[in-house]
């Protein structure tokens, strides 16, 4: 009986041990700096029709604007659409033409598009627009860590033969991204994130047992 006990005693040591050592190693700065990159996603870019930069309230220095500028002017796009929207008494188009201008960019090559939605419907709404301006390629401008969840909006199953839209990451200072765990804003970032992919590979994953 006593060398039963000890047994049975002996493996749930062993299994706590190796339970430890699992979550010892997924809390490593390693795997959670591993974790991190699982959000990037990146498509080669090239000369496309334009350039199009989502509305992130996280960007207040403006860092993925600056980055599609460098892309126009390094031949990328003709033109540059953002995500337009008021903000104290200004629009986003506004603000985006002003930094523009002091880059030596004409204001003729900002374009404007609006979309009063969220997730997939703002994504259909936006591909329709493209879509029916006959735009052929698009190269969108997005932090890293939303790269992987405009990837799934716009890729190449949501496309069906229109518009191509080719997704650009963009290192910003906002998502420290080798330490998320430990800047609050980066953490909140980072949750939300998966939570939003979560809830797209499930609705994904539901759409094709259905098809079934």
């Amino acid at each position: 009986m006593n060398k039963n006990g000890k047994a049975g005693c002996g493996c749930f040591v062993f299994i706590l041990v190796a339970f430890m050592v699992l979550v010892g190693l997924c809390i490593h700065p390693f795997s959670l700096r591993f974790i991190g990159n699982q959000l990037r996603y990146e498509d080669k870019v090239f000369p496309s029709d334009a350039i199009f930069v989502p509305r992130f309230s996280e960007d207040k220095n403006g860092e993925l604007y600056g980055e599609a500028f460098k892309q126009y002017l390094a031949g990328k796009g003709k033109t540059i659409w953002v995500e337009d929207e008021k903000i104290l008494g200004m629009t986003i188009l506004d603000i985006v033409t002003k930094m523009a201008s002091a880059k030596g960019i004409d204001e003729g090559v900002l374009k404007k598009i609006e979309a009063d939605s969220e997730g997939k419907t703002k994504a259909s709404k936006i591909q329709g627009k493209f879509g029916s301006l006959r735009v052929k390629k698009v190269i969108i401008i997005v932090p890293e860590y939303a790269s992987r969840e405009f990837h799934l909006l716009y890729g190449p199953s949501e496309q069906e033969g229109g518009t191509i839209f080719l997704i650009k990451p963009v290192e910003v200072g906002f998502f420290k991204k080798d330490s998320w765990w430990k800047d609050p804003t980066s953490r909140s970032i980072f949750f939300k994130e998966v939570i939003v992919l979560l809830s797209y590979y499930t609705e994904k994953f539901k759409y094709t047992e259905t098809k079934r």
